[in-house]
């Protein structure tokens, strides 16, 4: 395995400066993780503020009920063992369960987890363990329900888990049964590469799927048969016993409620006045909080509060209440309770001592958002270390780019014009030529012919020109059909270059955004992961290509 580095640019310009150019968004964040200093300063704020966090004996007991079920690894009950102890710092990582793990990012995101940690640990020379938030509350579920494989042309298939369901429940509350697992089970045997290792791995999907009543309990125990060995300790921000622990942090979110807002707000104007958007929506009447709402209409539908002359209440008007009732509905039912973007940071910060906290591009942009936040709750915005960003490419892409000479950005940003060069290449019709030579002398000889007709009857010129954009269309018609005939006369040859493109930036998009993890998983078995694990941590979230 070769990994070169290969600039890819961020999709966030204020995440692109912050990998880039820290010094020049600073005033948005709070410390800068590739300053050798940056661990030390940190692990000495969160011990100096452990009286900010919630009591650590009573998150482990949590910790440990969830993973037995979902995670149940000797690596991973020494991991929370070592939590237990009063030393023991975290490196935390989240994402939206998927569909079989969802696209390659969540891997590289789990592998800058373990590998932030491994090296935090060996420079502070205490313990640092992995944790990885799966956040089971979001209600996106057209965000989650599929994922892609490649077919046997390298183009990427989409596999989709159908559903009845409807309003925005929580994902960890959206019953799956084995009508709505078996589908997607077979769609993705069927496209999944035969292999050694594909029985294997399909088996273990299969297993991880049917003992589970949602997305979010799949997606554990897939992330748990891959990295439990690594120590990995998983949550689900919905599971009923975090929100019991999580109460004390409800209550201070609501009744800090309008300082949140006008932190949140300062921090938007900030963004803006430093020329950039804001990746969330700050609203100057918004709580920031979610209530799951659930009546003789609506099962579990998640309500996003908002104030009203004094009250919290939904855009639909479902649900309202004073400030007092909603502070007495934590006490009583936490478990209806969700954060939103903005108010989510502080959650994970008031549970755990977060030395670091790994994050993409898009979250890095509105994480900024959240700075002034933290000061009204008395803490301290993490250092937050980009995700690891890859390119796999396989030995077969490998001599395919050889043998048309094109390199990852030819691919990334010129792939259709270099294409269309290459097919000009091959054929000795000369056909833009000729149809351009067609065109140019159709319009020489029509438009006199057409003036002369004037006299005859002025009239005439609205039906001829009528008549003339009929004409060129036919032209532009068969021009089409020449072309797709020539195609086919190479079709070899345009499936060789096609298949870098699908394999390199499927749809235009990195390939680490769509392809499922279990194409490498199922190809080359654990040993991909191993091989991941031993590439060196990069803290600027640099993009690199992985030859393999």
């Amino acid at each position: 395995m070769n990994v070169v580095p290969e600039r890819l640019p961020a999709n966030q310009p204020l995440a692109e400066r912050y990998m880039n150019d820290f010094a020049s968004v600073s005033s948005l964040y709070n410390m800068n993780v590739t300053d050798p200093q940056t661990w030390v300063q940190r692990a000495a704020w969160l011990d100096q503020n452990k009286h900010s966090r919630i009591e650590r004996g009573a998150l482990v007991d949590c910790l440990t009920a969830y993973n037995l079920a979902h995670n149940d690894h000797e690596s991973v009950r020494q991991a929370l063992d070592t939590l237990r102890q009063d030393d023991t710092l975290t490196v935390v990582g989240g994402q939206q369960s998927g569909l079989f793990t969802g696209p390659l990012l969540v891997i590289y995101k789990v592998v800058t987890l373990i590998l932030s940690a491994r090296e935090a640990s060996a420079q502070l020379g205490r313990p640092v363990v992995p944790v990885f938030w799966i956040a089971g509350e979001d209600h996106d579920w057209d965000e989650v329900n599929h994922t892609y494989l490649p077919d046997l042309h390298g183009e990427a298939v989409k596999i989709r888990m159908e559903h009845e369901r409807g309003g925005h429940s929580p994902v960890s509350r959206t019953e799956i049964t084995e009508a709505h697992i078996q589908p997607v089970l077979n769609q993705f045997e069927s496209l999944l590469p035969d292999s050694e290792h594909k029985s294997e791995w399909m088996t273990e999907l299969t297993r991880c799927m049917q003992q589970s009543d949602n997305l979010s309990d799949a997606f554990a125990r897939q992330l748990g048969r891959l990295f439990g060995r690594f120590g990995l300790i998983l949550l689900d921000s919905d599971h009923p016993d975090m929100r019991q622990l999580e109460k004390p942090v409800f209550r201070k979110i609501i009744e800090q409620n309008d300082d949140l807002t006008k932190a949140y707000l300062a921090s938007a104007d900030q963004v803006r006045a430093a020329g950039y958007e804001e990746q969330a929506t700050v609203a100057e009447d918004g709580a920031n909080l979610f209530y799951i709402h659930t009546d003789e209409i609506y099962n579990n539908e998640r309500l996003l509060l908002f104030k009203r002359n004094g009250l919290f209440t939904d855009r639909k008007g479902l649900v309202t209440f004073t400030r007092d009732e909603l502070l007495d509905m934590v006490e009583q039912h936490p478990e209806r309770f969700s954060n939103n973007v903005l108010t989510r940071p502080l959650m994970q910060e008031s549970l755990f001592p977060v030395l670091g906290t790994i994050l993409g591009t898009g979250e890095i942009a509105y994480w900024a958002l959240t700075r002034q936040a933290f000061d009204v709750f008395g803490l301290q915005m993490p250092p937050i270390v980009p995700r690891m960003s890859f390119t796999m490419v396989e030995e077969k892409i490998q001599q395919l780019m050889q043998q048309f000479d094109l390199t990852f950005d030819d691919v990334r940003q010129r792939f259709e014009e270099i294409r269309q060069s290459w097919l000009n290449e091959q054929e000795d019709y000369n056909l833009d030529a000729r149809f351009e030579q067609l065109r140019k002398q159709f319009a020489d000889l029509y438009h006199p012919f057409v003036q002369s007709l004037s006299e005859v009857d002025p009239a005439l010129l609205h039906i001829a020109d009528n008549n003339q954009h009929k004409i060129e269309a036919q032209i532009d018609y068969l021009y089409r059909k020449s072309i797709h005939a020539v195609e086919k006369q190479h079709e070899v040859g345009l499936r060789r270059l096609d298949r870098i493109a699908h394999s390199l930036y499927p749809f235009n998009k990195p390939q680490e955004r769509t392809i499922n993890s279990y194409y490498y998983i199922g190809r080359y078995g654990e040993r991909w992961l191993d091989q991941l694990l031993s590439v060196e941590s990069d803290l600027n979230g640099s993009h690199r290509l992985i030859y393999m």
